[in-house]
């Protein structure tokens, strides 16, 4: 009894961790018009813009199209998309030179259930850097994508750490339309005369899940709207009464 116990709980584990068959280069999203569906979240519309490549033979992936996709699952059962790794930079002598890796990612992210909405955002990630290595990864939502921006930036000297999602990176997301911007970038430095220090950065598969909640029935925004009248009366009758 007690073993299929212990064989049922590491199925349930692999099941909260679901990984698709194959994982889709984003080129091909974008070329064809794809989408990928995991559990209840449909992602569709790709796009790649303002791309910025510097010194491609120091870059894994040197170029964005080919990041692969794939559906994922974390572990508190919220369904979104990875973008599998490592993603790396390591910039080489002379002093100043920099390998660099940053571009836009646009989709648009619903929930197959009619009756939900997109909520929150998380991400994770593991990294390691050395000297000036660093990450950068900045998310908005909307369309145009100009409300909801958060950031989230490593860099190096030696760290490395882990970016989970015990905390949602955007809260109250509201919009389908999803826009990341990614940096990668290491830097060759000079901190003392004749001292040169190369930069790398080196950063695991980027996971990116989406919690829902319900949309408000009819009735629910009636009460809302009613409460907030009252409230707004009721300020109304307070300020009277102390003029």
């Amino acid at each position: 009894m007690k073993s299929l116990f212990m064989l049922l709980t590491v199925v349930l584990a692999l099941g909260l961790q679901v990984r698709p068959a194959h994982a889709i280069p984003l080129g091909t999203l974008i070329d064809t018009n794809g989408e990928i569906l995991q559990g209840d979240k449909r992602f569709t519309n790709f796009e790649l813009s303002n791309i910025t490549i510097s010194d491609p033979l120091d870059l894994t992936p040197d170029d964005p199209r080919d990041i692969e996709i794939q559906g994922f699952t974390n572990l508190i059962g919220e369904h979104g998309l990875r973008l599998v790794g490592p993603f790396q930079a390591n910039s080489k002598a002379p002093f100043g030179s920099v390998a660099d890796l940053s571009f836009f990612l646009e989709y648009d992210v619903s929930v197959t259930d009619p009756l939900f909405l997109i909520h929150d955002l998380r991400h994770a990630f593991s990294f390691t850097s050395i000297g000036i290595g660093s990450v950068n990864l900045i998310t908005q939502a909307g369309f145009p994508p100009d409300v909801n921006a958060s950031i989230q930036s490593v860099e190096g000297f030696g760290n490395n750490g882990v970016v989970n999602e015990d905390e949602a990176f955007l809260n109250d997301v509201s919009s389908q339309h999803m826009l990341h911007v990614f940096d990668f970038r290491a830097e060759t430095t000079q901190p003392l005369p004749g001292l040169i220090v190369s930069g790398a950065i080196d950063v695991s598969d980027i996971d990116l899940t989406f919690s829902q909640i319900p949309i408000p029935e009819p009735s629910t925004w009636l009460l809302l709207g009613a409460g907030l009248a009252g409230l707004a009366l009721w300020r109304r009758h307070q300020k009277s009464n102390n003029h």
